[in-house]
């Protein structure tokens, strides 16, 4: 029993730092190939959760960016997808999917398949106005008119 308890001890410690070294999450992006095609092109290293904002696009063609994490949840910059390359982000769980979006010129959290458990569910809203009170908090950008011929 204690020869199996320590061999159980040294092969967590060995896996922890593997365990460590995975990521938080896995992102790519959504790139449109025609009107009937979407392709998921995976990027390595490319993480919304541990990028710092001001967030550029990846190279390619971007119509959504995607991320696999272990739950459903809004990251502190998830909005920045949105504000910064203007497309929605999809996050995926164990099958479930959710969009954060702009619709009806509101932020929302929205699940194509699946449920959010009740934690997710109860985490949505507060972190639906986190993100809607730091969008206020950006610099606008307004438009130049266009010129008139």
């Amino acid at each position: 029993m204690i020869r199996t308890l320590a061999v159980a001890c040294a092969l967590t410690c060995l896996a922890a730092p593997a365990m460590a070294q995975q990521p938080i999450e896995r992102c790519g992006v959504f790139q449109i190939t025609d009107a009937e095609h979407v392709s998921y092109i995976p990027i390595p290293g490319y993480s919304i959760l541990l990028a710092t904002p001001p967030f550029s696009a990846p190279p390619g063609a971007v119509h959504a960016v995607v991320c696999d994490r272990t739950s459903i949840f809004i990251g502190p910059n998830d909005h920045r997808v949105i504000t910064d390359l203007g497309v929605p982000l999809f996050i995926r769980s164990g099958g479930r999917i959710a969009v954060l979006e702009i619709a009806d010129r509101q932020l929302r959290l929205r699940f194509t398949h699946g449920e959010p458990s009740p934690e997710e569910r109860a985490a949505i809203g507060p972190a639906i106005e986190r993100a809607l009170a730091e969008m206020d908090r950006m610099p606008t950008h307004h438009s130049q008119p266009a010129p008139t011929p």
